[in-house]
């Protein structure tokens, strides 16, 4: 399976013969960054691998001296304006610690990513399933490998069948409104932006209108709004590390925070960052159809099958005019989206017909 996934990355990502691909290896599976590194080798191209799991990073941060991590970009810098296209292995998440040593590369890495989206590289993540998030997550690897893999590997033209049925539905719609939890209402103004979508390939086409970023699992639609015009309020499960949460909106920014646990946190995350973080980037609709339902891990659970997400902050490189140092998105389950007043989602479940 891990060879047809290999493959599906370098389908997806659109890698050409004599191109480098950085493979970002944040998930510590050497299966499978075996088999990424010989699909790209196989394209014709050379890839180069990074390895950063959480296991790694957490004795890299406490061993490493604090001005080699403040200067880790020195030789990477190089790299970065040589490098075509990404990948990126999403693993484990982990708490990094001592945080003055995390800031430093945090910095170093920041002065990366502006070389990265200067030059508009093509990216894709990857979810890789492992034992560490198997454990984040309550299940056993054996479980989460078998949720995953065949949403992994889910062919272009499948996810695209489902995605032109739905667009259709929305298309031209100027006016969302999408209702989650316990009587909250959210209504967002699209205008005339245009609808995107993650078919898990990267295409001319896309990297054209911006579109230069792609998920696997794949198989969604999404977009921007009118970044002044959103107001009312939206239930999330979870949101960084708090849970249970409300945001309400105001011509177009979150003007309050409430949750179960963790609002200070959330609050203090918004804060942290520069521009307008509160402002939403984008929304869209999950349709991987090997996915029925969360899990707990935002890059797939907003490829569910009819569930929805919305992400917060920068949005510009996708059409938007919303600028910030965050872009963060969150999964909404089991809601109800209105298009103009049409019912689209209900309640977790497309509902529209077939053609």
């Amino acid at each position: 399976m891990w060879v047809r996934i290999a493959r599906r990355i370098v389908q997806g990502l659109d890698v050409q013969p004599g191109e480098l691909v950085q493979v970002r290896d944040h998930a510590g599976r050497f299966d499978v960054l075996k088999e990424i590194s010989l699909a790209i080798e196989l394209a014709g191209a050379t890839p180069l691998p990074e390895i950063t799991p959480a296991d790694y990073l957490r004795h890299l941060l406490g061993r490493a001296a604090p001005d080699y991590l403040e200067h880790w970009d020195r030789h990477r810098q190089k790299w970065m304006t040589e490098i075509d296209r990404i990948v990126s292995l999403s693993g484990a998440e982990f708490d990094p610690v001592p945080r003055d040593k995390f800031d430093a590369w945090r910095r170093a890495t920041s002065r990366l990513t502006i070389i990265e989206e200067e030059r508009r590289l093509p990216f894709i993540v990857v979810a890789i399933p492992t034992e560490m998030r198997a454990q984040q997550l309550g299940m056993t690897f054996e479980a989460l490998e078998k949720a995953l893999l065949p949403a992994l590997g889910a062919g272009v033209e499948e996810l695209q069948r489902e995605i032109g049925r739905v667009l259709e539905a929305v298309r031209g719609a100027r006016m969302l409104t999408i209702q989650s939890g316990h009587n909250h209402t959210l209504h967002l103004a699209r205008g005339d932006r245009n609808w995107l979508n993650d078919d898990g390939y990267i295409d001319a086409a896309d990297r054209i209108q911006g579109s230069i970023v792609s998920n696997l699992p794949a198989g969604s639609i999404y977009t921007t709004v009118l970044e002044g015009e959103t107001h009312g309020s939206l239930w999330l499960p979870k949101a960084a590390s708090a849970v249970d949460v409300v945001l309400r909106f105001d011509a177009g920014r979150i003007v309050e925070v409430e949750a179960g646990q963790g609002a200070g946190e959330l609050v203090d995350l918004l804060d942290s960052h520069s521009g307008e973080p509160r402002r939403v980037g984008h929304v869209g609709i999950g349709l991987n159809p090997y996915l029925d339902r969360p899990m707990g891990w935002t890059i797939v659970d907003e490829h569910v099958y009819g569930h929805m997400f919305i992400s917060l902050g920068e949005n510009r490189h996708m059409g938007g005019q919303n600028e910030s140092s965050l872009n963060i998105d969150f999964a909404i389950p089991d809601a109800t989206l209105l298009a103009d007043g049409r019912v689209i989602i209900a309640g977790g479940k497309v509902a529209i017909e077939s053609a």
